[in-house]
């Protein structure tokens, strides 16, 4: 299977989807950014396993936490 990379997209374009692998799938399209979010408030099937999926870019922010008034050793 051809490497992802190969691919040459005109700006402000992307192939759909972008597989996590790196590979090509077999049925890819190449759509705008507008598009790929509009697939993605639509639940497109090929979103889950795409680079371009905004939960898969989501970064976990950690709790805030406050400092114990010890230093936060146990006791």
């Amino acid at each position: 299977m051809a490497d992802a990379g190969e691919l040459q997209t005109p700006p402000g374009m992307q192939v759909c989807p972008t597989r996590t692998d790196g590979l090509v799938a077999l049925m890819a399209s190449t759509i705008t950014v507008a598009e790929c979010q509009k697939r993605q408030r639509e639940h497109y099937h090929k979103c889950p396993t795409c680079t371009h999926y905004n939960a898969r870019n989501l970064v976990a922010t950690p709790a805030l936490v406050r400092p114990a008034k010890d230093g936060g050793l146990p006791s």
